[in-house]
């Protein structure tokens, strides 16, 4: 995607923000069924951690990344300056990432004719934009690691 598409992309975002900021909100009950439960300031919390991430996104979407005070920035945002955990953080990044991209995708298909290639791009990218935000969450803790080891040493070798 060149820089003039990139640019497309991010003003069709920036016009969609509050819709889209209301329905990755909409999706919290279905996504996230503790959010029932929220307080309001939990919920509030929640609003500033998903706009930021979305506006984020868009910015990354723009220009291709963000720069290391940026990130900070969102992290912050993002984590509640530590309030909130790893797998609330990622939760709400993941209802931006499938509600909000998809909600963009559909609308940038419509206005500017977004093929799927394009379409797949943006949610490459919107997956990198989540991985770098939360930090590699995939790591294995040694128990499990372990565990996968003893498995796969006891189902033998895989040779047919």
């Amino acid at each position: 995607m060149d820089a003039a598409r990139r640019t497309e992309v991010a003003a069709v975002g920036t016009a969609l923000l509050q819709e889209m900021e209301s329905i990755v909100e909409d999706s919290w009950n279905d996504m996230l069924p503790a959010s029932r439960n929220w307080r309001p300031d939990e919920r509030a919390r929640a609003q500033s951690a998903s706009r930021a991430a979305l506006r984020a996104l868009l910015t990354a979407f723009q220009q291709g990344d963000l720069d290391d005070q940026t990130w900070a920035d969102l992290r912050d945002v993002v984590f509640a300056q530590g309030r909130i955990s790893n797998e609330e953080a990622a939760d709400l990044v993941r209802s931006v990432r499938i509600v909000g991209v998809e909600v963009l995708a559909d609308r940038l298909s419509h206005n500017i004719g977004i093929g799927h290639e394009e379409r797949w791009q943006l949610q490459r990218e919107a997956s990198a934009f989540c991985v770098t935000l939360l930090g590699d969450r995939e790591e294995l803790d040694p128990s499990t690691f372990d565990q996968l080891l003893t498995d796969l040493e006891r189902s033998g070798p895989d040779l047919s």
